[in-house]
This record gives C-alpha cells, sequence and structure tokens, in this order.
C-alpha cells in the first residue's frame, strides 16, 4: 500500500477507537446518573458542599471536614461531591454549635486570671498576653 493508502486506514481505526471509548463513556455516566438518581430518592435529594454550608450557616471547609468526620455521608457522582439532604436536615433539626463548648464563669476567671499573671501591667486589666517584647523587657534585654 501507499503512504496515502496506510494513513487513512489509520485514520478509520482511530475514528472507531474515539467512537467506541465515546459510546463506553457515555454508557458509564448514564449508570452514574442512574445512580445518582437512586441515591437522590433514598436520601431525599442531594446537595453540594456550598448548598449544605449554606442550610447550615457553617462555612464550605467545615462541611468538607464533618465529610471527612464522617458525620455526613459523601456521594461522588460525574465527578461532583454531593451530601444528603436527610443528614443536613437531621444535622440542622440538632441545632449543634460549632467551636469548643461555653465555659463556665468560674472557668473563664481562671484563665483571665492566669492570663493576667502572665502579661504585663498595662495589659492586665485586658487580661491580655505578654509578647515576647514583654517578656524580653523583664529580664532586661529589651532596649
Amino acid at each position: 500500500m501507499t503512504k496515502f493508502a496506510d494513513s487513512l486506514v489509520a485514520a478509520a481505526l482511530d475514528a472507531e477507537q474515539r467512537d467506541a471509548a465515546a459510546a463506553a463513556e457515555r454508557q458509564a455516566a448514564r449508570a452514574e446518573v442512574d445512580g445518582m438518581s437512586a441515591a437522590m430518592v433514598e436520601e431525599q435529594g442531594l446537595l453540594n458542599h456550598v448548598q449544605a454550608a449554606l442550610l447550615l450557616g457553617v462555612s464550605v471547609k467545615r462541611i468538607g471536614e464533618l465529610v471527612r468526620l464522617g458525620k455526613l455521608r459523601r456521594f461522588d457522582f460525574l465527578g461532583r461531591t454531593y451530601v444528603s439532604v436527610r443528614e443536613v436536615r437531621d444535622r440542622y433539626r440538632q441545632e449543634l454549635k460549632a467551636g469548643r463548648p461555653k465555659r463556665s464563669v468560674v472557668e473563664r476567671a481562671v484563665a483571665s486570671v492566669k492570663a493576667a499573671l502572665k502579661t504585663d501591667s498595662a495589659q492586665m486589666e485586658l487580661g491580655g498576653y505578654a509578647g515576647p517584647y514583654e517578656k524580653a523587657k523583664r529580664k532586661g534585654k529589651a532596649k
């Protein structure tokens, strides 16, 4: 065969392979959409992280953290990550607050006294923190 005929045959084979690959990708996408549809029915819908963060009043980063901790279940479909509407609703109903629990008056007073003992006189009223400059000044090293 000639070079021209060889290149035509090669191009035809490449086109067939590309068509077969595209058909396989479409079939996989259809199967994934079917799985997503089933998950949406089971979980009463799916939300992306931004939507879940808006509903719970937390950051998108916190939603990712909740997924990593296993507090919210992760769903991956078509290259996107989702969480369950049912689980987000349950968490919203629990009215869970982020951060550490509120300290009692005694615990706050003890923390203030500890902070005051470690600070300079100007910041003692504020319960502030003595930085490296103040510590060095006490030792006589600051200018």
